[in-house]
């Protein structure tokens, strides 16, 4: 691998923190203000191939939040995140022929931009659902992230057809207390505090043409996509290995000790990799429990103490702080509010 494909490694395009700085000047935050503690400018965020560290991103995002004082941060770069923001991908994504295949681009090559994040596009009957998944653990980074992205992904799918796409957006982040002066905006329904991140819209949307459309500019985006990919390789795929060995069905969860036994190397080497690539073993383990809390406690028929039982927590009431943790509220509060949204 060479040095400036090792440099792309552990952040962010330099692209993302500029359209940050593009989107709090609204708040009269000036460049410098958000960038001078961390010996960055405008100028130098310039550089095409110039990669932020995560942990740096995600100070500066906390410090927008802070000189902002706006929670709703998330939606306004959702809403102002452009093609143009993702490099060459999105330049593939608009010059594909359909939305179909622009969203196959953007699976195959989000590595190259997001690091710790994935696409996938799965079709149900007439329904198509679009899902963002995400090994980042770094708050406020990881939930404003996911935020935004979901919204632009809205945004972005009206640019490239032209058309309204109605559809309903399931986020695994608690609820954004602005979130009911932006719902008249979003182009989907919002759900809070749910198992996975997706979007989910009619089938028939994927094959809509895509108004720029140019079979030949499209395959210049895809090669250099190709190349960069091969100079980078696929970081993140230890990451979803290890997401993948910490839960079987017949199991349950695994102890970092099994998991790095399963990867033949030891517990240290484990945590050390997990935190090159900007998590953790506990994150990974939480993030997983989080999941499958939300999924069990959709089945009425399951009591809260079987379900503390199978996330491996020793009683209901350590179950019940991580829960009120990850959501805002009790699990028989979350329950009761699917009872009466039935």
């Amino acid at each position: 691998m060479s040095r400036s494909a090792a440099d792309q490694v552990p952040g962010l395009p330099a692209a993302y923190v500029t359209l940050l700085l593009d989107v709090v000047k609204r708040w009269n935050i000036s460049d410098m203000e958000l960038l001078s503690r961390f010996d960055l400018d405008r100028q130098v965020l310039t550089s095409p191939t110039l990669r932020i560290p995560l942990e740096t991103v995600n100070d500066i995002y906390q410090l927008a939040l802070e000189l902002t004082e706006e929670p709703g941060l998330p939606f306004y770069l959702g809403m102002q995140m452009k093609l143009s923001s993702h490099g060459f991908i999105g330049f593939a994504a608009m010059t594909a022929d359909t939305l179909a295949q622009a969203l196959e681009l953007a699976e195959r090559f989000i590595s190259l931009r997001m690091m710790g994040f994935s696409l996938r596009v799965l079709r149900d009957g007439d329904t198509a659902h679009l899902y963002l998944e995400t090994d980042l653990s770094l708050q406020p980074l990881r939930d404003g992230a996911v935020a935004a992205l979901m919204v632009g992904l809205g945004q972005m799918g009206q640019v490239l057809t032209g058309e309204t796409l109605f559809g309903v957006a399931e986020l695994d982040i608690p609820e954004n207390p602005r979130f009911e002066e932006f719902r008249y905006m979003l182009p989907a329904q919002i759900q809070f505090n749910r198992p996975a991140n997706r979007i989910s819209f009619a089938a028939t949307f994927l094959e809509l043409p895509l108004v720029m459309a140019d079979n030949a500019s499209m395959q210049l985006a895809v090669a250099q996509c190709e190349r960069e990919l091969v100079a980078i390789g696929q970081i993140n795929r230890f990451v979803r290995q290890v997401r993948g060995l910490i839960y079987h069905e017949d199991t349950g969860f695994r102890s970092v000790e099994a998991v790095a036994s399963e990867l033949c190397m030891s517990e240290r080497t484990l945590k050390r990799q997990l935190a090159h690539e900007g998590t953790t073993f506990s994150d990974i383990l939480e993030d997983l429990r989080r999941q499958k809390a939300i999924q069990l406690l959709d089945d009425q028929q399951a009591s809260i103490e079987r379900i503390a039982e199978c996330l491996g927590y020793s009683d209901v009431a350590n179950f019940n702080r991580a829960f009120k943790r990850w959501t805002g509220t009790t699990p028989g509060q979350y329950r009761r509010n699917l009872t009466d949204q039935a």
